[in-house]
């Protein structure tokens, strides 16, 4: 089977916000299996599902998927289990509110 690098941008959401003007977001690159590209989206969907977790303040920290930035098939047939492996990650932290859509564009995370 094909694998596949999928980049993603996952949000932070903290519930209560202490400090509502800094915003976090995560690009993520991760290796992928499957039959065929088109299974791709789904299987990345059914993988990045919320992720909740109680943080140091007792507030409630979501990290959400935002958008499937970049598909890349990267070789046709590998022998191990490479399903969600993490290749490359970086946290894009801001002190002013900031929308997905500018990240994205401010980064080019989608290029």
């Amino acid at each position: 089977m094909p694998i596949y690098s999928v980049k993603v941008l996952l949000e932070s959401t903290v519930v209560p916000n202490n400090y509502p003007t800094e915003i976090l977001f995560e690009e993520t690159i991760r290796l992928l299996e499957v039959t065929d590209q088109d299974e791709l989206e789904t299987k990345v969907r059914n993988y990045f599902v919320d992720d909740t977790y109680e943080n140091a303040e007792g507030g409630q920290v979501t990290w959400s998927l935002v958008k499937i930035l970049d598909i890349f098939e990267v070789m046709v047939e590998f022998n191990e289990d490479i399903n969600f492996k993490e290749v490359y990650s970086r946290y894009l932290h801001f002190d002013k509110p900031i929308t997905a859509n500018e990240v994205i564009e401010l980064y080019s995370l989608d290029k």
